[in-house]
């Protein structure tokens, strides 16, 4: 930490106000339980310090900063601003016990309202919709559940399971060339109806898995991995941070044939705080 630095944390550790002239702005990355004058260090973009501005039971989470939204032409430098951000908004998470994250980039501030002013005003507009969540939130965070299955080795099991599958593979595999194509073509076609429903019927077990075993859940865009493998689910979870419930189904869904998930988290709420 530089000189500069050090100065600016003890001059923000003093204060429990920003500065009241109007004219400046202040960058918010999320709001928590209200504690003012609150200092979590030269942790924010670009190495600002960032502290609170409590309204009565919340505060906001900020720093400092012209009244504009942080641009630039390079990329790089974008995604440390945001990589900064996420990881204020982590540590707000880990010392108020809950936060609502904001997005990138929301800057309080214009010429004619002090930023601290024009924040308290919409922090008591929304104080009850705050306190409401945040205490939805407490000691919750958001984790990340993609359940992904390998076509081939699914398929391999539909065909061992069904007779009449294993004939017309057996069949396929004794004919002249030609008839063969032709009966393979069929047996293609019969085991992508069959494995079709059996995604249906897995995924919609595993969300049923999953949902019971956590306080909320959000449905995001199913995508593929990076092995082309077909994503069955793509979930976004809310649970209390530390709950064993969901890991140990996680463990049942795993050791079905075929089958891969991959957990993320803790995070903080973003997917959770429009509730």
């Amino acid at each position: 930490m530089t000189a500069t630095n050090t100065a600016n944390t003890q001059e923000a550790a003093r204060r429990s106000d920003p500065p009241a002239e109007a004219g400046g702005g202040l960058y918010v990355y999320c709001i928590a339980p209200g504690q003012p004058g609150r200092t979590l260090g030269p942790i924010g973009l670009d190495g600002q310090v960032v502290y609170t501005v409590a309204s009565g039971p919340v505060c906001a989470v900020v720093h400092d900063c012209e009244p504009r939204p942080y641009e630039s032409q390079d990329p790089q430098v974008v995604r440390q601003w945001v990589i900064a951000h996420q990881r204020v908004v982590q540590q707000a998470m880990d010392t108020f016990r809950a936060v609502l994250p904001m997005a990138f980039d929301v800057v309080v501030g214009n010429d004619r309202t002090a930023p601290a002013e024009a924040l308290r005003a919409w922090l008591d507009e929304k104080r009850e919709r705050f306190v409401r969540l945040l205490g939805r939130l407490a000691d919750k965070a958001e984790y990340g559940v993609q359940v992904f299955c390998d076509r081939q080795a699914i398929a391999a099991s539909l065909i061992d399971a069904d007779e009449n599958l294993r004939a017309l593979r057996d069949e396929a595999r004794d004919k002249p060339k030609g008839l063969a194509h032709v009966l393979q073509q069929k047996l293609a076609r019969a085991v992508r109806g069959a494995f079709e429903r059996r995604a249906d019927e897995l995924a919609a077990d595993f969300y049923q898995r999953v949902r019971r075993s956590v306080d909320d859940v959000r449905v995001e865009k199913l995508k593929t991995d990076d092995a082309g493998r077909q994503m069955l689910l793509n979930l976004s979870c809310l649970m209390t941070r530390g709950a064993e419930t969901l890991g140990r189904q996680l463990d049942a869904i795993r050791s079905v044939e075929g089958i891969r998930v991959r957990f993320t988290g803790p995070w903080p709420p973003y997917s959770f705080v429009g509730a």
